[in-house]
């Protein structure tokens, strides 16, 4: 069945960041005796764009108490008014107690799916299979980049010779690292235009390419030496694979309530207009 990723995303979101009720706290303001605690100022700073909760909270408190105690003069001056039992509130109350059961259902779903020992279970099947696929390889090459496949066919023939590579690229190479004798340092998969990592890790250390077509150009490659790099850590691939697991938990659950729902969709197509 076809998913819907931005709805997905923003089930996953929510599924992580449904705040937990207030708790009782000491009370930092009155407004005509309503009171606001010092809970209420904090999870209003959490509702905030990041790079203002990344401010001290000395700074943000003073706004954030403001904006509350006007929230709470607004609210007052609607209660009298009667909005709170005008139609155009029940609508937008309805929708808002669907979000939040949404939200609050699926948050418990996670959480049952979504522990340490399965994160850790799920890095450890990942950690095996990132250095069985040679992922974490890494490749040190040179290479020469001209205009033409004859140019570089040309150089091909030279090396073959017993010319030395970094002086010829030194010599020959358009490309930005020709000063350095052609030196790339060392780059895994991903980190080139595709042709040439795939010339580029074809290669054992020592040996020569033949012209490679890229973009940019024409490249002959020498590889250097190869050698697996680190798998990264817990700490670093976590997240993700906590998102990952959240996302099979909800696909899980949404593909179970569907199986047990009676649906009848009356127009699957939108309307002409």
């Amino acid at each position: 069945m076809k998913r819907s990723w931005a709805a997905l995303g923003a089930l996953i979101a929510v599924a992580f960041a449904v705040p937990a009720p207030a708790q009782e706290n000491e009370v930092v303001a009155r407004v005509n005796g309503a009171e606001i605690t010092r809970d209420d100022v904090a999870a209003a700073i959490q509702e905030l764009p990041p790079e203002y909760r990344q401010m001290p909270v000395e700074a943000l408190w003073e706004p954030m108490l403001n904006q509350l105690i006007e929230r709470k003069l607004i609210v007052a001056a609607a209660k009298a008014e009667g909005i709170d039992q005008s139609e155009a509130y029940r609508e937008q109350m309805a929708s808002l107690s669907e979000q939040v059961l949404q939200q609050l259902y699926m948050q418990s779903e996670v959480d049952g799916a979504v522990d340490e020992a399965e994160v850790e279970a799920a890095y450890e099947g990942w950690a095996a299979d990132y250095a069985a696929s040679g992922a974490g390889e890494e490749v040190r090459a040179r290479h020469i980049l001209v205009g033409t496949e004859e140019e570089a066919q040309a150089l091909v023939a030279r090396l073959e010779a017993g010319e030395d590579f970094a002086e010829l690229a030194m010599e020959t190479s358009t490309g930005p690292s020709g000063p350095e004798g052609g030196d790339l340092g060392w780059f895994r998969r991903g980190d080139m235009v595709p042709e040439f990592e795939e010339a580029a890790f074809a290669l054992q250390s020592g040996e020569l390419s033949g012209p490679v077509q890229s973009p940019y150009g024409w490249h002959v490659i020498k590889l250097e030496e190869r050698r697996t790099g680190a798998v990264p850590g817990f700490e670093e691939i976590a997240p993700q694979l906590r998102s990952d697991l959240a996302r099979e938990a909800i696909y899980a659950e949404l593909d179970r309530l569907r199986a047990a729902a009676e649906i009848e969709i009356l127009e699957p197509e939108a309307a002409a207009e």
